[in-house]
């Protein structure tokens, strides 16, 4: 399974970030440079319900995104990273799936019914095979509310910018390839995510809303405690199972090491390296997690 699958092929030479907080762009330029722009997020731009992003304030949107694209001059085409709690993603696994297109949506759609709260009518979905360890067939559905997601791709368009491409930050970061068994940790805008993957593979997904109130290390820990137990003990991974942490808040970084330490058979997975680009300044106005999303999705070899 290639992760690529997921984003473009072959990739956009512009990406852009939105989230509560700020709005970025990267331009990739032919001759190996990269561009980077981003301004603040005005307040009230963005509304997330139980089933990810509710409503969009598209003349706010559009009047931040033409300052950017107006100074950057990106791509007409390109993708968008949005934050993972944007959207819902399961992996969902059936005895068998028909081949049609439509009568596959329809089967999802009807597992989907016990899931969320709105009817799956009201769903944009995104569907990727995935290779079957047990016999079964398991699938990767990423769903978001079609109303919302189509606000942010028109205030794209007034600013005559096609979004080929809508991801949460969790699936960017996933592109980069990792042997073995990998969990994936990402903090962001009051969410908290998790996939596992074996092989590129995924095999767990897992987004949890972060309540405002009680210590938020505890609450991590807590979730991080039972997807390991369920990695264990229900996917029967015996291997070991390596960590690579993104998170806004350096504190939660450092609770998690911590919790790792104590753990047997979780390796740290080594950091990446960070592109070029971020030398100019980049990498102090939006962290490593917002800037290795936008990198991946933008990269060239990432197949």
């Amino acid at each position: 399974m290639s992760w690529a699958r997921l984003l473009t092929s072959p990739p956009p030479t512009t990406s852009w970030l939105l989230d509560s907080s700020v709005v970025a762009a990267l331009r990739r330029e032919p001759k190996g440079g990269v561009l980077w722009a981003a301004e603040p997020m005005p307040p009230g731009v963005f509304e997330v319900g139980p089933v990810g992003l509710q409503s969009v304030d598209r003349r706010k949107l559009a009047a931040v995104l033409a300052s950017i694209h107006g100074r950057l001059d990106g791509a007409r085409r390109a993708a968008a990273v949005v934050p993972t709690g944007w959207t819902r993603s399961y992996v969902l696994s059936f005895p068998e799936l028909p081949r049609r297109q439509r009568e596959l949506e329809q089967v999802v759609q009807w597992r989907l019914k016990k899931l969320l709260p709105v009817p799956p009518t009201d769903l944009r979905m995104s569907l990727l095979n995935l290779a079957s360890a047990d016999g079964t067939r398991p699938m990767l559905a990423i769903v978001g509310l079609e109303r919302a997601l189509a606000e942010v791709e028109a205030a794209f368009r007034e600013v005559s910018v096609e979004i080929g491409l809508i991801t949460g930050q969790i699936f960017a970061l996933a592109a980069t390839p990792a042997p073995g068994a990998r969990l994936l940790v990402q903090q962001d805008a009051g969410f908290l995510s998790l996939l596992l993957t074996e092989d590129d593979g995924p095999r767990l997904i897992r987004t949890k809303h972060l309540a405002s109130s009680g210590r938020l290390a505890d609450a991590v820990r807590r979730e991080l405690n039972l997807t390991f137990s369920y990695c264990r003990e229900t996917l029967g991974i015996g291997g070991e199972i390596g960590l690579e942490v993104f998170a806004e808040s350096v504190g939660l970084e450092r609770e998690i090491e911590d919790w790792r330490t104590g753990q047997a058979g979780v390796p740290r997975v080594p950091a990446r390296p960070l592109p070029s680009f971020t030398v100019g300044g980049a990498q102090e106005r939006l962290g490593p997690s917002r800037i290795q999303s936008l990198w991946a999705v933008i990269a060239e070899g990432r197949e």
